[in-house]
Parts: C-alpha cells; structure tokens; sequence
C-alpha cells in the first residue's frame, strides 16, 4: 500500500497528457512471495534526451508498474514545459484481491481510475430535480 500511495505521489507531480495509447500492458500478477524478500523480474527504464520517459517492472510478489511520459510546450514566458504522464500499477491486496489502477496525469489533473478507486453514489432523484428547479428557477429570474 505504502507503494501505490508513493507511485501516486510522484505522478502527481506530473502534470500533461499523453496521447498515445499505453504500450506495455500490466496485468494483476499473482503473489509468489514475501513482500520483504521480493526480486524483481522484469525491469526496463529509457529516459531520453528530449525528456520523454517509459518505465516499466514485475516483481515475484504481484507487484507490477509502469507508466510513460512526455513534456509538453505550453508556451508563454518562461517556457511551460510539464510532463505528461500516463501508466498503471497492479499488486495484489493483502485480502487476496488483484488491484490495479492505470492513471493520467496532465493539464486537468491527476485522474485514476481501477477497481480499487472508490466512485461516488449515484445522485438520488429528489435531489436532481431540486437542481434542475434551480437551474431554470435561475434562468427564468435573469430573464426578467
């Protein structure tokens, strides 16, 4: 868990978006081992001199990440240059439960998305037509 909070935390920093569609795909891996004991099995990391990136690695205990980045011109005076990031990491939860969360991280944000992201409740119907009241309550009195 430590992991994932730390991965997010340096996404989140990155801020832009990448177009591309993701090149390595990161499935929920099984656990085969000891957190503490844990090798790593798969490993690559390119950095190149424009500044884009890709990473990606597995480890014998179901963890797996990966994730690429770009910077992108945003113009103005000094330069905007932020990187946009996207990629995703898997690891088994200590219920037994395989999560996995792919993530953007640009211009709007960091923006997660996987089964262990919690999602709001649907809007109850009363409340959306109280908001649509008011929505054209509000058009109706600008109109006068």
């Amino acid at each position: 868990m430590k992991f994932a909070v730390v991965i997010l935390a340096c996404v989140a920093v990155a801020s832009a978006q990448i177009k591309s569609a993701l090149p390595y795909n990161v499935p929920a891996a099984k656990v085969v081992a000891d957190s503490r004991n844990a090798e790593i099995v798969k490993f690559s990391n390119e950095m190149n001199p424009d500044g884009s990136y890709s990473y990606f690695y597995e480890t014998n205990n179901g963890i797996a990440a990966q994730e690429q980045g770009v910077p992108q011109d945003f113009g103005g005076n000094p330069p905007l240059k932020p990187v946009v990031a996207q990629g995703s990491f898997s690891y088994t939860a200590p219920e037994g439960v395989p999560i996995e969360v792919r993530y953007v991280a640009d211009g709007n944000g960091f923006r997660p998305e996987g089964n262990a992201i919690p999602t709001a409740p649907p809007v109850p119907p009363q409340i959306a037509r109280a908001l649509a009241y008011t929505a054209t309550a509000r058009y109706e009195s600008s109109r006068n």
